[in-house]
């Protein structure tokens, strides 16, 4: 057998049996944690820990693996977010570098006929956003990252069991554009589970941003090819809109939950649902009431705050650099309990009814359903190093490939999908980053640091959050027991309330009984996103971490 076979054979089998121990049995590690969803993204994360590196540098190694080993899910084409806790500086910082709109957006969009052309495509912000945290955070240099993730993805990436149904599942797009179909249809079909992926020309470009760094992406020959590509398919983003781009530093969201100090996401990304769902749940005693995996009245509870967390969602949150976003109001304690006092405990609010305290959504909420990805797009990193310092980082192309539109290896954005043509707090406008359900999250406990979480999901992901936590705080679960089980999403615009197949039939009849449109989907959906957590034990001295079941991920402690 030649070498080069064996290194993928080699490389293939340590995939395999990474994703057997995460999904296989909980992970510890005393020094340190790293979590993904890829297991050669979790293996760099731990080398660079190991290495001398603090947790943003493993982030930044991190992020880049996923851009090669999960190119349908985010890369150097789309955006995302950072939460930092540094331990020694005492301090939390919130870097967004979600993509933004080039000057030359038009206001209207036909998301059925241009979703997946360069009329969908956005500024980019990961390379800009990864650079900054490491310059300002990390202890590495760019370069020295950089240089890792090229060493280690040289032979190419075992294609994983995700990506090679995404690849199915995307097919017809990914055949349409030239340059994705030679990358991921290299014989004109998707690569086998196990076969590795290696994307020669991913690989040039980041050679060129380890020499010259993000200036080559941004004002360089990177710059002009992905002007030339999506002028190609229709876009409007020019070189000028990439050289004025910039990630925003911010002070993040901060909250409680039954004596947990939680912080969070800030707008346009959706922290600020995430509170005031568990605001809400905050004024009954779920732990008395039981787990809502099984008790009708708790699940009736939390699909009812969650119907109004989107809810106000929907009418408020927007780029607040462009709209007044009331976030003193819809994160305080007194707000949740006027939403509280609106909840029917017998019956559920009709999923027909389409207006919100602030007024009628109707002309909107079609296009939020239509806007809202069916797919489990996006993903997450969690990670902790040994001096307890901490990142969140969620990053995404939109959808799953994206425009589907690839350039110098990477598939760009179609993150103009996340705005609207009709409501005026997220409509389209030049210079303004689209809402989105992005919502890296830590939470505290007798200010130490007690979880690292975050979800892909698309409009599940607040969800998503919310029923970990309360697995965890108000239900005592074990940390791998929590990211297994089932989960919901409700929605009080949407006309299902979808659920995993794994509820108990009485507890499905109660629902439908009360009102619930229930939907039942695959036992275990990628529907529902894929949550990296780090949990510290309550204990001992030692880090838990789950990578969701529901993708190919891994946790690694040491």
């Amino acid at each position: 057998m030649k070498r080069s076979n064996l290194n993928y054979l080699t490389a293939w089998m340590l995939t395999a049996v990474l994703v057997t121990m995460s999904h296989a049995a909980e992970i510890r590690g005393r020094s340190g944690m790293v979590v993904t969803a890829h297991p050669a993204a979790s293996r760099i994360g731990v080398e660079i820990l190991q290495a001398g590196g603090n947790a943003v540098d493993a982030a930044v190694g991190a992020a880049l693996m996923l851009s090669v080993a999960e190119p349908h899910a985010s890369g150097l084409g789309g955006g995302g977010c950072m939460l930092i806790s540094l331990e020694e500086a005492d301090s939390l910082v919130y870097i967004n570098y979600y993509a933004r709109a080039p000057r030359l957006v038009a206001t209207d969009f036909d998301s059925e006929k241009e979703e997946r052309t360069g009329l969908a495509v956005l500024i980019p912000g990961t390379v800009a956003g990864l650079h900054h945290a490491l310059v300002s955070f990390g202890k590495m240099d760019w370069n020295t990252i950089v240089e890792r993730v090229i060493v280690s993805v040289r032979n190419g990436v075992p294609v994983d069991a995700t990506l090679n149904k995404q690849m199915f599942d995307g097919f017809e797009l990914l055949i349409v554009h030239p340059q994705t179909r030679s990358i991921f249809l290299p014989d004109g079909f998707p690569p086998e589970e196990g076969e590795p992926l290696v994307n020669t020309r991913l690989i040039q470009t980041l050679e060129l941003l380890a020499d010259a760094g993000p200036d080559v992406f941004y004002h360089g020959s990177i710059a002009d090819s992905i002007e030339s590509a999506v002028r190609k398919t229709g876009g409007s983003l020019r070189k000028s809109d990439l050289a004025a781009y910039r990630p925003i530093v911010e002070v993040p969201l901060r909250s409680t939950y039954r004596g947990h100090t939680l912080i969070t996401a800030p707008p346009p990304q959706s922290g600020i649902t995430l509170i005031e769902i568990l605001n809400i749940l905050e004024l009954k005693e779920l732990s008395q009431m039981g787990n809502y995996t099984e008790n009708l009245r708790t699940f009736h509870f939390m699909a009812e705050a969650q119907k109004r967390a989107y809810a106000d969602r929907l009418h408020y949150l927007g780029d607040p650099e462009f709209t007044d976003v009331p976030v003193d109001v819809l994160t305080s304690k007194s707000y949740a309990r006027s939403r509280y006092a609106t909840i029917d405990f017998e019956r559920a609010v009709p999923s027909v009814l389409k207006k919100t305290p602030f007024g009628d959504v109707s002309d909107y909420f079609a296009e939020e359903e239509l806007h809202d990805d069916p797919d489990g797009s996006t993903t997450h990193i969690s990670i902790v190093d040994k001096e307890g310092n901490a990142v969140a980082l969620t990053q995404t192309l939109s959808r799953f490939w994206g425009s589907g539109v690839s350039t110098c290896g990477f598939l760009l954005n179609n993150s103009k999908t996340g705005f609207s043509v009709t409501n005026p707090v997220n409509r389209i406008t030049s210079g303004r980053q689209p809402r989105s359900t992005i919502c890296p999250t830590l939470v505290f406990s007798d200010d130490r640091l007690y979880m690292v979480i975050g979800s892909p999901g698309a409009g599940r992901i607040l969800s998503t959050m919310a029923e970990f936590i309360c697995h965890i705080i108000d239900f005592d679960m074990d940390v791998d027991e929590a990211n297994r089980a089932p989960r919901f999403c409700a929605r009080k615009w949407a006309d299902t309330l979808p659920v995993e197949d794994r509820f108990p039939e009485l507890l499905i009849e109660g629902l439908l009984k009360m009102g619930h449109p229930i939907e039942k989907l695959e036992p275990v959906d990628l529907f529902f996103g894929g949550l990296q957590a780090i949990v510290r034990h309550p204990t001992k001295k030692v880090w838990i971490g789950s990578s969701d079941p529901r993708r190919s991920g891994s946790a690694i402690g040491y």
